[in-house]
């Protein structure tokens, strides 16, 4: 149990070994998304659920785009133990989203692609557990984005032809300029 200035957060504990070991687990799907993005306020999103295929381990997909700032998205993974302890998100991958804190600083990851990945220091901090942030090039677009995440997050691919087939699919862009 955590005690916060928020508030009492029932977390689970973890070790940066334990988040490593759940991302890595070989995932299927078992609550697919939608096929069309539903719009929520200004965010259009998607969500779905996930187990470790030995059975083990239960997750909680979800991505998100704002629609009118395209560049404003966010997929990400959350792991939900079944001890009663509160979710944890383990990684989320975003798109650049400026200010955070009212912070301007353009070499803050928060301008650039960046991923999100929970730490055991987050964690024991207080902190939400993905707190920590890096600039990255894996991606630059939600559909980067979702390759990246789905092969990072180990998502069966059987699973990834199936259910994301038209966020996976190749814009004429891509195919012309190899993105």
């Amino acid at each position: 149990m955590l005690t916060t200035n928020s508030g009492v957060f029932n977390f689970y504990e973890m070790t940066d070994e334990e988040i490593q070991r759940l991302l890595n687990l070989p995932k299927q799907i078992t609550d697919p998304p939608t096929k069309t993005w539903r719009t929520d306020e200004l965010h259009k999103r998607k969500d779905f659920g996930l187990i470790s295929k030995d059975g083990e381990a239960r997750f909680r997909g979800f991505a998100r785009q704002h629609v009118r700032f395209q560049e404003n998205f966010s997929v990400g993974l959350e792991y939900e133990p079944d001890d009663g302890s509160d979710s944890v998100i383990l990684i989320r991958c975003n798109g650049p989203h400026g200010d955070f804190n009212r912070a301007a600083n353009a070499s803050h990851p928060h301008y650039h692609p960046h991923i999100h990945k929970a730490s055991a220091q987050a964690i024991e901090g207080g902190l939400r557990a993905e707190s920590r942030a890096e600039i990255t090039t894996e991606f630059s677009s939600l559909k980067e984005a979702m390759r990246y995440f789905l092969n990072a997050i180990e998502v069966d691919a059987n699973d990834q032809a199936r259910y994301f087939q038209d966020d996976l699919r190749p814009t004429q862009f891509d195919l012309e300029f190899g993105s």
